[in-house]
């Protein structure tokens, strides 16, 4: 296993290993990077609305 990727995000730090591809179809991977984009979609949306209700 090795480390492909890191980085901070604030106090949180992401590595990325290169197991996490091992054995997966291009589908496979892509089915996983459409996941994280809906979640990431959705917690930006949250965090907007929460955004306008401070305001308010």
């Amino acid at each position: 296993m090795a480390i492909v990727a890191e980085w901070m995000i604030g106090n949180t730090k992401i590595t990325i290993h290169d197991d996490a591809y091992k054995d997966r179809t291009p589908e496979d991977i892509q089915r996983t990077l459409d996941n994280i984009a809906r979640l990431a979609w959705r917690a930006a949306e949250e965090a907007a609305e929460q955004s306008k209700e401070a305001i308010t």
